[in-house]
């Protein structure tokens, strides 16, 4: 089976997790406050706890030199994204060009990598998501706000995923082992973090007016940059890059290919954008990303064997 094929799996399964999370809010058994804990939770405790547990590995010099030049390709896919806004959304707003810059690589990107690549994957993916976290954090938040002072070292550096992944990183590199009873329970822990993303999402699905969500025209053309042009110029750079490794190769495929990024919304309401466009966003991408992550993960098959 293609990895294109898994991958539609994967999303079919995830969505009708994000159904659930629907129902639950719209019978009332979930409410915005627990929503927001969901997220707290996430960000804060589940996703930092899987990043970390995918360097509990035996260390490789070969698979370290890799993650090294992961965080290189994942820096210059990030600035291909940015060169994208510059020349088609110059004039958009603050919240579209956030948008179509960061992918949601935590919520939707890891939970694929680790159904489809296992923990090694995960591995990975951690290099690009520390990229992101990094600069979310700093040119992210110019982006919204316009304001530089917002940027800071804590909020770079400090953030609980990218201290996940460094605190991770450090145990690989001196080999430090977790105690079985210890590594079994933050294994535990990782497994939550697809069902309570995806449940998250279909929350802000249910929160959302469907309505507003596909009238929006100008959200049509921003998701499209995100969800089509961004990854098949990213894609194209992967080609054209002496890349063989296939794993990493595809797990920066689906990073780049994820839909647009949670933090679109809440950096939004948190700096002085456009929350609920941002919501829309969020919400229109998630949905069309079904149609859009097979065939764009399908070109990358094809340009991987052509490599």
């Amino acid at each position: 089976m293609s990895i294109s094929s898994i991958i539609l799996q994967q999303l079919g399964s995830m969505f009708v997790l994000i159904f659930f999370g629907y129902i639950l809010v719209k019978r009332n058994v979930l409410n915005p406050s627990g929503t927001k804990q969901i997220a707290n939770m996430l960000a804060n405790f589940i996703t930092p706890v899987l990043l970390f547990m995918s360097f509990q590995q035996p260390y490789q010099s070969t698979q370290f030199k890799w993650f090294l030049a992961t965080v290189g390709i994942a820096i210059l896919l990030m600035a291909a994204r940015i060169i994208v806004n510059y020349f088609f959304l110059r004039n958009a707003s603050r919240t579209d060009r956030y948008a179509t810059t960061f992918t949601n690589a935590g919520f939707i990107g890891i939970p694929l990598v680790q159904a489809v690549l296992g923990f090694e994957g995960v591995f990975f993916v951690s290099a690009y998501s520390t990229v992101t976290n990094i600069l979310q954090r700093t040119y992210g938040i110019y982006i919204i706000s316009g304001d530089k002072s917002l940027i800071t070292p804590r909020n770079s550096f400090l953030n609980p995923a990218s201290l996940g992944s460094l605190i991770g990183l450090i145990f690989y590199l001196l080999q430090i082992e977790l105690p079985t009873i210890l590594s079994d329970s933050l294994y535990t822990i990782s497994d939550l973090n697809t069902p309570l993303a995806m449940i998250l999402l279909g929350s802000y699905v249910a929160e959302s007016k469907l309505a507003d969500v596909f009238t929006h025209r100008r959200a049509y053309w921003t998701t499209f940059l995100a969800l089509i042009l961004s990854p098949l110029i990213s894609i194209a750079i992967l080609w054209l890059l002496p890349l063989d490794n296939y794993l990493v190769f595809f797990v920066l495929a689906i990073a780049t290919s994820a839909p647009i990024a949670v933090n679109t919304a809440l950096f939004s309401q948190l700096y002085g954008g456009d929350y609920e466009y941002g919501a829309r966003l969020v919400v229109l991408s998630t949905l069309l990303s079904l149609i859009s992550m097979p065939l764009v993960l399908s070109i990358a098959e094809f340009a991987f064997s052509m490599n």
